[in-house]
């Protein structure tokens, strides 16, 4: 979650009044001395001595400055400089303007220029660190706001300042400990609150920062952005309810707050409230019909609905280059050839992988539709998939996405998901998937099968984790979690799960005395079309939601898929019921609220008991 927008709180704009430096600036120009100022007057020969030749010009420029006219100041400044160039009170106070009008290159110029002169000036070292800042160089900007900091101590604007430029950094924790120091300075700094609220966020203290914002709330009641972080932070806590209270107060205080609908509609879908979400996502798209999360998160109801043609021709938006859906869908970003329309064609068409390699075995059901349209293909997928792939679609040429930077030699492309718009618009279409489209080797599994597989025993595979960066933890069980199913007799389990696993398994074998085979010379991540026979010999898979159930499920293998509460779950995966239409071979168990695996675990024993 980005830090709160707003601009950088400034310790020299005391209420009411522009900058400090520039009432000092007039008051040496008339030898008068602002009562209001005297408790802080400037360090000695921190600024240049006025250059009374141009006095009155440059007390016509402060004074537009002082009364906001900053572009009648900043004409000013700038014609003072053409003839006194050596100006450094116009060139400070103009790189000043820069740094008002959010022109940070300005600000830096004029600011860096003045310090020549006048190195040790806190005050200007200050104003600096904001201009690198709005600049993206967040180190340097560190470097000067502690800088200051230590030349004069720091206010609660200047750690506020700071903690923001922590949090740009990812440095979260050192974050927390600068807005803590601004709020310690001024108790009650809203601003600070929400920037440590969010802070604690990021450091997943959901129950800090749920605690902090509170704070916030209660001391300005009717700012929406208090109220959509909030909402963030319940979301986090798996509390819909709560975070769908929050938005609606925002929106309540604003109802233009884009993101508050965005979020509240993702919520409400997350509850399984599927007409208000697409409710909330037309009234953010009324707002902005080119919005692209909301567009694409719509779409994700849509599908998850099963609403499949308007869902997929809204899911295009995945593709839109926005730095959110570049980080979650993770399309490689090759363009090779013109996009291609669907219309069937005699060219050489380029088909490009995106997202996870769980989603790239997902996508690929329809790459037989394809081939009905299309004769010359070339698929990029992950390197992985490439044995398993050639195997199951044989006319179809597979490359990885190095070797199709060489290549050259495409007519059109089209991404591997957007193929969904032209070949799954419909129920009917589902009808068309075949029950196991991918291939394992043959010799492969009859040689695993043979080493694992003990006469009158069931052979069982399973993969209990998920690495998924956002909801892996959620969709994740232990071992002992599973135990009342893996205790159970005639049942021998395999180890299918990618990753180090030894120790668990180890605990596991110590604590109950049941043994899950895992065969060391299969890589389970890496290898996948290993992984594929190691699948394929087994009589059944039980498994969460991750790559190990797709490859399952497309290999046609009888596939127990546990899932979590509805927040957690897939569109693919559906809303309700043990079926999947994408997959024949699939029984899903679904956890129906948070801490529910007991009941999963129950169905998941009395259904291998059944089939043993």
């Amino acid at each position: 979650m980005a830090a709160p927008i707003n601009r950088f709180k400034n310790e020299e704009i005391p209420s009411g009044t522009l900058f400090a430096f520039i009432a000092v600036l007039i008051n040496r120009a008339r030898a008068a001395v602002s009562t209001r100022l005297k408790s802080r007057p400037a360090t000695p020969q921190s600024k240049p001595p006025v250059t009374t030749g141009s006095s009155e010009l440059f007390k016509r420029a402060v004074k537009l400055h002082q009364q906001g006219n900053l572009v009648s100041a900043e004409a000013l400044y700038q014609s003072l400089l053409l003839t006194e160039p050596g100006n450094l009170q116009a060139t400070y106070l103009l790189g000043l303007v820069g740094s008002e009008t959010q022109r940070p290159e300005m600000a830096r110029a004029n600011i860096e220029k003045y310090l020549k002169t006048y190195p040790e000036d806190a005050q200007a070292i200050s104003i600096l660190a904001l201009a690198y800042f709005d600049l993206k160089y967040f180190t340097k900007a560190r470097t000067l706001m502690e800088k200051s900091i230590a030349m004069r101590g720091g206010g609660p604007h200047q750690y506020y300042n700071l903690g923001k430029t922590y949090f740009a950094l990812q440095s979260y924790a050192e974050a927390v400990t600068a807005y803590g120091n601004a709020i310690r300075l001024q108790p009650g700094y809203v601003d600070a609150l929400i920037g440590k609220a969010v802070s604690h966020k990021e450091l997943k203290e959901f129950e800090i920062a749920a605690c902090t914002l509170e704070q916030a709330i209660v001391l300005e009641p009717r700012r929406a952005e208090s109220h959509f972080l909030y909402g963030n932070v319940m979301r986090d806590m798996s509390n819909n309810e709560g975070a769908i209270d929050a938005y609606k107060t925002a929106l309540i205080i604003n109802p233009e707050h884009i993101e508050a609908l965005i979020n509240c509609a993702t919520s409400l879908k997350d509850i399984d409230h599927l007409e208000e979400s697409l409710l909330y996502y037309n009234k953010a798209l009324a707002l902005n019909p080119n919005h692209p999360e909301a567009n694409y998160n719509k779409a994700l109801t849509l599908l998850l609905d099963s609403q499949l043609s308007l869902g997929w021709k809204l899911y295009e938006w995945r593709l839109y280059p926005s730095e959110l859906l570049i980080k979650h869908v993770r399309p490689q970003i090759i363009q090779k050839a013109p996009d291609w329309d669907g219309i069937t064609f005699d060219g050489h068409l380029l088909v490009m992988a995106e997202q996870g390699l769980g989603d790239q075995i997902f996508f690929s059901n329809m790459l037989n539709d394809l081939q009905s349209d299309v004769k010359l293909i070339t698929v990029c997928v992950d390197q992985r998939l490439i044995p398993l792939l050639k195997r199951s679609f044989p006319e179809i040429h597979f490359l990885s996405g190095i070797e199709v930077k060489k290549a050259n030699n495409f007519d059109a492309q089209i991404y591997i998901g957007s193929l969904g718009r032209f070949y799954r618009s419909d129920d009917a279409s589902l009808v068309k998937i075949h029950p196991s489209y991918l291939l394992a080797d043959s010799d492969k599994t009859a040689q695993l099968r043979k080493r694992v597989k003990q006469k009158g025993r069931l052979l069982c595979g399973i993969s209990w984790r998920s690495k998924n960066a956002d909801h892996g933890e959620r969709k994740s069980l232990s071992l002992e979690t599973l135990s009342q199913a893996l205790c159970l007799p005639d049942i021998d389990f395999v180890d299918l799960q990618y990753g180090d696993t030894q120790a668990e398994r180890q605990d596991f074998e110590e604590r109950t005395g049941k043994q899950i085979k895992k065969l060391d010379d299969i890589d389970n991540f890496n290898d996948i079309d290993d992984l594929a026979a190691l699948i394929n010999a087994c009589d059944i898979v039980v498994t969460v939601s991750n790559t190990t159930a797709h490859l399952a499920a497309a290999l046609g293998k009888p596939t127990i898929v546990l899932l979590p509460q509805a927040s957690v779950v897939f569109w693919y995966w559906h809303r309700k019921g043990d079926h999947s239409p994408w997959y024949p071979s699939v029984r899903l168990l679904r956890k129906e609220e948070i801490g529910d695996w007991p009941s999963v675990i129950d169905a998941v024993t009395l259904t291998l008991a059944g089939v043993a």
